[in-house]
């Protein structure tokens, strides 16, 4: 039987929870997600009217501030994130487990957002400080954190990388082989434009995603045919990321449909050194009652014979309800599993 035992949490699991997860149901995660959105999206808009000669030379104070209180947030907020971070077992150790979490994406991120600030002050005098303003821009990720919608299109990339890296390596290859096509039709009627293969891959690259600038452009006939075949290869193939990230997409909101069958474990809740799996009567006389391990093996196997049937009857009933909805096969393993989990503990008690 599993038992579950309920863990009061500290300040600090409280303070991870709040700033880890989007949970609308707890004002102050509620709160903590819109006054990033909000400051992040007021940062990038400072910004961008920063470049703008009328707004930087009439309100050069109130965007400074904005700076100020903007990066001085964040940078609370950084501190913050490293002080709890230990709650997570990733990172229990905490001088190793914290310097593990400095070097993870998001925490990059965090850097990055508050990182040019402070390089503008310790050295102001230095070229390559304006630069390093741009990176400001990089705060705009720091959303990602907080809306589910970016972690969704994220997970999918992740999940299809292999897909994805497999048709940019076509792209690639289909851009070397048209353009070394081009130079050699083009070269003479245009060796102005078409000098190398290296200059005649803007050509492919433009003609391939159809965009079509206008300057540069064939003029013989072979050279015409050519860039009409590669305009419309260029349309099947640039719809080749399109589908796979659709289709990653609708396998995730279908998982995300699975789990909200089944209803979730609190994330208060915390499984002690005393869990264990549901056992079969049969087994647990013999086990009590020191039988022979002849006969224990028996009530194992008795057990494990039943506990296929139960496991059979999940897979046929999850097939038979969920079957033409999901198309994932693993979503319909995961969730018989979950079926299975849920038998064996209400009829095993």
């Amino acid at each position: 039987m599993i038992k579950i035992q309920k863990k009061r949490k500290s300040w600090q699991e409280n303070i991870y929870y709040i700033f880890e997860y989007s949970d609308q149901r707890i004002f102050l995660s509620l709160l903590d997600d819109l006054v990033i959105t909000i400051l992040t999206s007021i940062s990038v808009s400072a910004f961008i009217l920063e470049t703008s000669p009328k707004f930087s030379e009439y309100y050069p104070e109130q965007l400074k501030l904005i700076e100020i209180l903007v990066t001085g947030f964040f940078t609370l907020e950084y501190l913050i994130r490293i002080w709890i971070c230990t709650v997570n077992p990733k990172y229990h150790h905490p001088i190793y487990g914290r310097l593990k979490y400095l070097i993870t994406p998001l925490a990059l991120i965090d850097l990055v957002a508050i990182l040019p600030f402070y390089l503008q002050i310790l050295f102001p005098g230095f070229e390559f400080i304006k630069f390093t303003l741009v990176l400001r821009l990089f705060r705009l990720f720091k959303i990602s954190r907080y809306s589910e919608s970016l972690r969704t299109i994220l997970k999918v990339i992740v999940a299809k990388k292999e897909e994805l890296i497999a048709t940019l390596l076509i792209v690639i290859f289909v851009l070397v082989f048209v353009s070394s096509l081009m130079f050699l039709a083009e070269s003479e009627a245009q060796p102005e434009k078409f000098s190398s293969i290296l200059e005649t891959m803007w050509w492919g690259v433009v003609t391939l995603t159809t965009v079509g600038y206008g300057d540069v452009y064939p003029m013989t006939h072979l050279g015409k045919l050519l860039s009409a075949a590669v305009a419309f290869l260029g349309i099947g193939i640039f719809g080749l990321p399109a589908g796979i990230i659709a289709s990653g997409f609708a396998e995730e909101v279908q998982k995300r449909r699975v789990t909200k069958i089944v209803h979730p474990v609190g994330k208060d809740i915390k499984v002690t050194s005393e869990t264990t799996f549901p056992v079969h009567p049969d087994f647990r006389h013999h086990h009590h009652h020191h039988h022979t391990k002849q006969e224990q093996q028996k009530a194992i196997a008795h057990y494990i014979d039943e506990s296929s049937e139960i496991m059979k009857l999940c897979i046929e009933t999850a097939k038979k309800k969920y079957g033409n909805y999901f198309q994932n096969e693993e979503i319909i393993k995961d969730f018989a599993m979950l079926l299975y989990q849920e038998t064996t503990r209400k009829f095993h008690r």
